[in-house]
Parts: structure tokens; C-alpha cells; sequence
């Protein structure tokens, strides 16, 4: 196997991620299974972190022959030390690594490898077993396939290629591997491979973690290399590394943003910075963050992306560096043509990189002429493609868990975080003593729907009762795709008059809505059923099926109506 010596590409990569996370990982409390498996990821981001601190301030001798010539002086106990330390904390890195996928679950074995382009092999760094292979071929037809798809390979599909990955033994055709590239200057360097031994033990939520462990690590390389080859003081390198390594990101954009601004405080004299991103929608852009002078643009201001000062690092991904703006770009307003005018003279912009395009702009004015220099520029730049990596995980996050936690079609809570929000509300109650009401909907007759208009005309119903659901309950209620046409909510902090009223309100604006598509009209009604807690349990379980029993008992007497689940019967609600 080969060494963290052998590998500086590997432990770069390996540090860029742990870079990255830093900058985007946030960890939202109502979160489970996911909550711990970021935990793990920012414990490993800290070790590694601290590793490039001390590569950076150069505590570390550069080449074997100046160990050596260290060997005799005081500085070779400090090396000697470091060397030690750098290995312990490669060490509890690829054990963090590989904690990462036990805490997605138990069962799965998986390991790392790195390509070794001299012997042709992908060499391994790290495993969970000695099942895993010390190399294997770079042309395996199994790992040629996962590089160009992710999805899932199983061994009865492959048996000489899965003899390949490991070692000799009986299998029983239900395994299944699935495995995350990681690349570098767009050629793949390696990858994460996890076995799993019965593909039904993989739910569709650990499928999508599992796919971007590689990509995690991929997409810090850019702002690793940025940050080790910026031209810049050792001291500015550190500072950066410093306030970085105490980010703490929540799911909140305008959070992370924060703490970019009080890192560029550190860096810069300014007036204004202005920190603005370019709009999904049209060529516009927004502001974001203002800090400084106040101005008529404040933030949420939108503007034009083409024609503006601080639309052009957006526009054309070029750097905006004058003493005087007004004479450098006389044909160019700051954010629209309608602005009054302006004290700033000296400007220093740059786009936020993400993804190899520009995402945004980051400026910075002052009111004196006094110029930016070069170093700025650079140190500007710098921050900006951090920034993009940071926003652009952001994003990427958020995509992930709307993929594990929400149903695809409906973009409601699935059934599975429908039950971890229950559980979670179910001790919030205890605590506060709080009521919930907990209602199971079922569309009428849906199954005439798919048989005569088809599946697009179902999928289009099912979307509009999910809308329908969501307008008519608060934020803080729970709204589920419970599966096919069933659907749940929890009612938090609620009484049985309200909840009563929101039910109902939900049964006749379904069966109100005109559902017209493809000039086909059709009528749609709905079932429901409510349980009550603590009234009628305290349990998760028993109340789903009181309140599906109930939802069943209305359906029974015809159905577009609510009944509510009594100790004797259950009882239909006024209409």
C-alpha cells in the first residue's frame, strides 16, 4: 500500500474537502441520520485543517535533504515531531473517512483508493476489511463503468470483474457495490468504494450520500490549489486558514456570508463591500450582503448583470481594478442608469467563481482615491473563488437532502422523514406540553384517474393536492407524501377545534379545484382521518393507525369528508 509520502496529490484532495466543508456544512438540528454523518465530516475537516496550518507556516522541512541537514540542529526535534504528528493525523483522517460511511449504516464496507498511474492500478488507502484489494487494474470493467456512472453494480451482473475488487471468496449474487469518483484537473484520481451485501439494505437516501463522498473531495481542489499558489504572505496564507477553521455554517446563505465579510474586513480597507449573485431567473443579479456605506442599494437590490460596474465581474468573469471608476468605465453606471451619483472613486471587484463560471461579484469601494494593489487583487480573487466553493456547497447540500428527506414527485417529506419529524415532535410535545393533531389523507377513487387519463394526468393531481395541503397549513406543520395517494400532516401545538378547521378547509378547497389538463376536467375529492395527541396515545404508531382507521371509516360512508377517531367510533366532522 502506498504512504501519505507517496500520495501528495491524494492528501491534497483529501484537505481541499475538509477545506470545503468547512466553508458549507451546516447541521440543522432537526436532522437525524444526517446530522451524524456531518458531525463526522467536520471533526475530519479540523484534523486536516490543522495539518495544512502547519504545512503552510512551513513547520515542516521540504525535502529529505533538509531534514537531514536539520538533523544536528534544534529544528530536527521540531520536524521529527511534526513528521509525527503529520502521520498520526493522516491516520485518524482515513479512519474518519471510513466513519463516515459506518454512520450512513453499519453494514457497509467501504474503502479509497487513489490511481497510481506508473503501475496502471488505483492503489488502496484505507478499507473497513481485508476483503478490499491492495490494487486494482485501472481498466476493471466494473470500476471503467462506476467512473462514468455512479449507479449501482451488482456482482451477479460482473462476477469476473467483481473477482477483481476482492478477495477470493463464496458470494451469494445479492452484493452490490457502489462507488463516487474523485478527480483532479478534470481526470479521475481515485474514488470511494462501498460494499454493500444485500442491496435491499440500501435506502435511496444512503444511495445519494454514498455518491458524492468522491464528489466532496473533487471539488475543493480548486480552491486548495488557489490558496497554496496565491502569491502571498505566509502570514496572510495562515490568517486565512484561522478564521476559516472556526466557520460555523448554518443552513442560512446570509450566514455564511457573514463570515466572508469579516474575513475580507481582515484583509482590506474599504467604504463599501458589496456582495451580490447573479439571479436564477433572468440576467439580473442581487445584493446580498452590503456592509459599510449606505446607500439607495441595499440589500435585495436587483440590477442588471450586463451594462453595470458591478455587473461586469459576473458578465465577463474579469477582475475590475481602477483608481477613478468614473473615468475607467465612463459609459458604465454602478447598478442601473437612474442612480444618483456617487463619492466612490477607487474599486476593486472580482467574480465568485463556482464551478469554473462566475456566480456573483465581490467589491470593494472606498471614497478617497487611494488604489488597490495588485496584492489585493490577488487576495481579492483568492476569497472570491473560496466564496463560490462555499456558496456553490450550499447548494449542493441543500440538493442532497431534498433528495434524501423529500418525494421526488409531490416535493413533500417522504415516508421515512415523515416518521423522524414524528418521532422528533412527539418529544417536543412531551416537553412542552404541547397538543398535536395527526390527520391521514387518502384521494378518492384515484385509481380511475391512472386507468383513463394515464400516469401524467395522476402525477399532475397528485402535485396540486400537495400544493393544495401546503397553502393550507403553517410552516411549522409536518406535510408528508405518506405513498401513492396518501398523504400526512402533523398539526403542531394545535387544538381539536383548529385542527378541525384546517381539515376541513383542506377536504373542500381539493374538492373545489378545477383539475384540467390536456383539455381533460375531472372532479377530485379526499378522505380524512385524525387522531389526537396525547388524547387518544402517545405513541407514533398507534396514532398513524387510529387516524388511518379513521380515514378508512370515511371513506366507508362516502367519502370527501373528515372523521375524527373516538374512543368508541370515530366521529364525522360537520361539513
Amino acid at each position: 500500500m502506498s504512504t501519505i509520502n507517496n500520495l501528495p496529490t491524494f492528501t491534497k484532495a483529501l484537505a481541499a474537502f475538509c477545506l470545503v466543508l468547512f466553508i458549507f456544512l451546516f447541521l440543522p438540528e432537526s436532522l437525524s441520520n444526517y446530522s451524524e454523518i456531518l458531525r463526522y465530516l467536520i471533526l475530519l475537516g479540523i484534523i486536516v485543517i490543522l495539518m495544512i496550518y502547519s504545512q503552510l507556516l512551513g513547520s515542516l522541512t521540504s525535502s529529505p535533504a533538509q531534514a537531514a541537514e536539520a538533523a544536528d540542529t534544534d529544528e530536527s526535534t521540531t520536524y521529527q515531531t511534526d513528521l509525527k504528528t503529520t502521520d498520526h493525523l493522516y491516520g485518524n483522517l482515513k479512519k474518519l473517512v471510513l466513519s463516515t460511511v459506518k454512520a450512513i449504516n453499519p453494514k457497509f464496507d467501504s474503502a479509497i483508493y487513489m490511481i497510481d498511474p506508473e503501475a496502471g492500478v488505483f492503489s488502496l488507502q484505507a478499507s473497513h476489511t481485508d476483503d478490499f484489494l491492495d490494487s486494482i487494474p485501472s481498466n476493471n470493467s466494473i470500476i471503467s463503468s462506476m467512473l462514468k456512472d455512479t449507479s449501482t453494480v451488482y456482482q451477479k451482473d460482473d462476477k469476473d470483474g467483481w473477482n477483481e475488487l476482492f478477495d477470493d471468496k463464496p458470494w451469494r449474487g445479492s452484493e452490490c457495490i457502489i462507488g463516487s469518483p474523485i478527480s483532479l484537473h478534470e481526470s479521475i484520481a481515485g474514488f470511494v468504494l462501498t460494499r454493500i451485501d444485500h442491496f435491499s439494505d440500501m435506502t435511496d437516501k444512503d444511495k445519494s450520500v454514498l455518491q458524492t463522498m468522491g464528489k466532496f473531495i473533487s471539488h475543493g481542489l480548486g480552491s486548495l490549489e488557489s490558496l497554496e499558489k496565491h502569491i502571498m504572505g505566509d502570514e496572510n496564507k495562515s490568517r486565512i486558514i484561522e478564521i476559516l477553521s472556526e466557520l460555523n455554517f448554518k443552513s442560512d446563505e446570509s450566514q455564511v456570508l457573514d463570515h466572508f465579510k469579516y474575513l475580507i474586513r481582515t484583509f482590506f480597507y474599504y467604504d463599501r463591500l458589496t456582495v451580490s449573485l447573479k439571479s436564477e431567473k433572468d440576467f439580473n443579479s442581487i445584493i446580498k450582503l452590503v456592509d459599510g456605506v449606505i446607500d439607495e442599494f441595499v440589500e435585495g437590490t436587483e440590477f442588471p448583470s450586463h451594462g453595470t460596474l458591478h455587473g461586469l465581474p459576473i458578465a465577463s468573469e474579469k477582475v475590475v481594478l481602477s483608481q477613478n471608476w468614473k473615468e475607467s468605465y465612463e459609459n458604465v453606471a454602478r447598478f442601473n442608469s437612474n442612480e444618483a451619483p456617487t463619492d466612490f472613486q477607487s474599486v476593486l471587484g472580482v467574480p465568485i467563481i463556482a464551478n469554473g463560471e462566475s456566480r456573483g461579484s465581490l467589491f470593494i469601494e472606498r471614497i478617497t482615491g487611494q488604489p488597490y494593489t495588485t496584492a489585493d487583487e490577488q487576495n481579492l480573487t483568492l476569497i472570491g473563488r473560496v466564496m463560490g466553493a462555499s456558496l456553490n456547497w450550499l447548494m449542493e447540500y441543500e440538493k442532497i437532502y431534498q433528495n434524501a428527506t423529500h418525494d421526488g414527485l409531490s416535493k413533500l417529506l417522504n415516508h421515512q422523514t415523515y416518521k423522524e419529524r414524528f418521532s422528533e415532535e412527539i418529544q417536543r410535545a412531551k416537553r412542552f406540553q404541547h397538543h398535536m393533531a395527526v390527520l391521514i389523507f387518502d384521494l378518492d377513487k384515484f385509481k380511475r384517474v391512472n386507468d383513463t387519463l394515464g400516469h401524467p394526468y395522476g402525477d399532475y393531481v397528485i402535485q396540486t393536492v400537495a400544493k393544495i395541503m401546503s397553502e393550507n397549513v403553517r410552516t411549522v406543520d409536518v406535510v408528508a407524501r405518506y405513498g401513492g395517494e396518501e398523504f400526512a400532516i402533523i398539526l403542531i401545538n394545535t387544538t381539536p377545534e383548529m385542527a378541525l378547521v384546517v381539515s376541513q378547509r383542506i377536504v373542500d378547497n381539493i374538492a373545489d379545484y378545477p383539475y384540467s389538463m390536456n383539455d381533460e376536467t375531472i372532479q377530485m375529492t379526499i378522505s380524512g382521518g385524525m387522531s389526537l395527541y396525547p388524547t387518544h396515545s402517545e405513541n407514533m404508531k398507534d396514532l398513524i393507525e387510529l387516524a388511518d382507521k379513521a380515514m378508512y371509516d370515511a371513506k366507508q360512508v362516502g367519502g370527501n369528508q373528515i372523521k375524527i377517531h373516538s374512543n368508541d367510533d370515530a366521529t364525522i366532522a360537520p361539513t
